[in-house]
């Protein structure tokens, strides 16, 4: 009777290694890292002419491959998607968060409650270029405003872009 307890005693911390070692094998594969949401670029869509009403009055969606432009002639918005996967351990959400925080320097601002994550950067060059990074899941989605005229923006426009982020952000984690 010993001898058997002795057997399945053995056993058992035979089949508990193997386990750990197999887990730990998935995991260095990069098994449990989450792919994100994502799969491929939304495109253009998913943009309604109505999201860009807070900064683009009679607005006009034109895609030019994965990237996407919006404009009345005087103002316009420029959105585009960078996809981002996982790597070995590391999940794509995760990347993505790591590249936004990479980005982010001297000329930046969070902005909270943008999709799970963004930044806003302030330019100065001409027509007063303003960015909006921002992530959703393993998704990266740029957009800016800029004024095609060279001149300053037009009053609410770089308000009105983060309500634009705002509101498209919403709509890809829907």
């Amino acid at each position: 009777m010993r001898r058997l307890r002795r057997i399945v005693l053995v056993s058992a911390a035979v089949v508990a290694a193997v386990a750990v070692t197999g887990l730990g094998i998935a995991y260095s594969l990069g098994l449990f890292a989450e792919a994100g949401r994502f799969s491929s670029v939304p495109g253009c869509g998913v943009l309604d002419p109505s999201v860009f009403a807070p900064v683009v009055t009679a607005a006009k969606v034109e895609a030019d491959g994965d990237n996407c432009t919006v404009s009345d002639g005087s103002v316009q918005v420029n959105v585009g998607y960078t996809l981002v996967t996982k790597h070995g351990t590391v999940g794509g959400p995760q990347l993505a968060s790591r590249y936004l925080t990479a980005v982010a320097g001297g000329d930046t601002e969070r902005l909270d409650g943008v999709g799970d994550q963004a930044i806003r950067q302030r330019t100065q060059a001409i027509g007063s270029p303003q960015v909006i990074s921002m992530r959703v899941s393993n998704l990266i989605v740029v957009l800016s405003v800029v004024n095609l005229g060279g001149g300053e923006l037009p009053a609410g426009a770089e308000d009105g872009l983060v309500k634009v982020a705002a509101a498209l952000g919403t709509r890809l984690a829907g």
